[in-house]
């Protein structure tokens, strides 16, 4: 890709996601889009819509600057191959706030054993300063507890709290009554604040609340070189732009996208084998129960 190539997605994306009618386009229209059309802009609309989200997760779980922006892009690059089999595009946050947190992960165990401590520490940004004490633990357990809620309680709070969007425009997203939101919000920060509380973080109700609305931690600042070069890179991963050489993808990133891929391509078959294997011993029991009673008839 040559950098004109590079630039015309910078435009695309600052006129097209600035505009109203971008701000007011669904995220399972930005995906129809991409997915039909391989609209490259809508794509851009989606890392810039979400983005903020995502560099916060893997921030919080990685505590190292360059090491989130990686982790931050394999997100969207595992987004870009995956896009056109969500279930569910209009939960595309919340499905996304899952594929950040367990790429973070990863990308932290790859880490872990390589002995890189020392070097995350120095590779921390100089203008961001460490939190200290309960802040800190309460951000490496955020995500990894927010992420084991069910479903129905996790998507309010990651659109409402991770994303700053208001409870009508949550509601208007998945399609719920008003009323319906506000409780599922309640009860999922009350159940989070339990699951925080198990880890010896005893904070009240309305400092969960503020810490969640990130006025304890600011929300991640995604630079437009970022933007542009995470969009690039998706759609080359995704095999719609051929690579030039000052687009060479990191081997690093490449490799744990890839792994990321085979991780989330190997949940569904494990869980038909389980289904199958279950209704195969339903099977067995019946007939087995159906002799038995024959017997006896007899």
């Amino acid at each position: 890709m040559t950098n004109g190539q590079g630039n015309s997605v910078a435009i695309l994306m600052e006129q097209d996601i600035g505009s109203p009618v971008a701000s007011e386009t669904g995220d399972d229209e930005l995906l129809e889009r991409f997915v039909g059309r391989r609209d490259e802009s809508a794509f851009g609309m989606l890392v810039r819509r979400h983005g903020p989200m995502v560099l916060g997760v893997c921030r919080r779980v990685l505590n190292d600057w360059h090491q989130a922006e990686d982790a931050f892009q394999v997100t969207f690059l595992v987004l870009a191959r995956k896009a056109g089999t969500l279930a569910r595009p209009e939960l595309l946050a919340n499905w996304l706030h899952g594929v950040a947190y367990r790429t973070a992960l990863k990308a932290r165990s790859h880490l872990v054993r390589q002995s890189e401590y020392e070097r995350q520490a120095a590779a921390m940004s100089p203008t961001e300063s460490q939190p200290s004490g309960s802040a800190r633990e309460l951000r490496e357990v955020l995500d990894e507890e927010l992420n084991r809620l069910p479903e129905k309680y996790r998507t309010p709070l990651v659109l409402c709290y991770l994303e700053g969007k208001t409870n009508e425009e949550a509601a208007q997203l998945l399609n719920w009554p008003i009323g319906s939101m506000s409780a599922r919000l309640a009860r999922g920060r009350g159940m989070l604040r339990a699951r925080l509380m198990r880890h010896g973080l005893a904070f009240d109700l309305r400092f969960c609340s503020r810490f969640l609305a990130q006025h304890e931690l600011p929300p991640a600042p995604v630079s437009p070189e970022l933007e542009t070069l995470t969009v690039r890179a998706a759609l080359q991963f995704a095999g719609e732009r051929e690579p030039a050489a000052t687009d060479e993808l990191p081997r690093s990133v490449a490799e744990l996208a890839e792994e990321m891929l085979r991780s989330l391509n190997g949940h569904r078959p494990r869980r038909r084998r389980i289904l199958v294997i279950a209704a195969l011993i339903a099977t067995g029991l019946a007939v087995i129960a159906w002799r038995l009673w024959t017997t006896v008839a007899h």
